[in-house]
């Protein structure tokens, strides 16, 4: 399957997905699910940039970010369909995240 595909299908979950929001770094798991053996780094790569550079999407890279009137760092790079969210704190927010939090699940005891 061709990077472009596989950028397609990318593209299209995070359309299907509840806050068209997600984790660039979750990209790499989905495609170890849909390409198994066929996985490489390169093409996880390949992809990743490609919905980076995607021009219905909105790329948030890990930094410090103003929202509602306060500075918040958000941790890890997000992707969005284009125009939904500010920033990714506000992004984080929606899916009910702290802007420290790389992942849903990432809490400390």
């Amino acid at each position: 399957m061709s990077v472009e595909m596989l950028t397609q299908e990318m593209f299209d979950h995070v359309k299907k997905i509840k806050h068209q929001v997600i984790n660039i770094e979750d990209v790499s798991d989905l495609l170890k699910k849909k390409l198994g053996e066929e996985y490489t780094s390169e093409v996880s790569i390949a992809v990743k940039n490609n919905l980076k550079e995607h021009d219905k999407l909105e790329f948030f890279r890990e930094g410090t970010y103003n929202h509602e009137e306060k500075f918040y760092y958000c941790v890890g790079n997000w992707i969005a369909v284009k125009g939904l969210y500010k920033n990714c704190v506000e992004a984080k927010e929606k899916l009910g995240m702290l802007s420290w939090q790389r992942f849903v699940d990432d809490w400390e005891d």
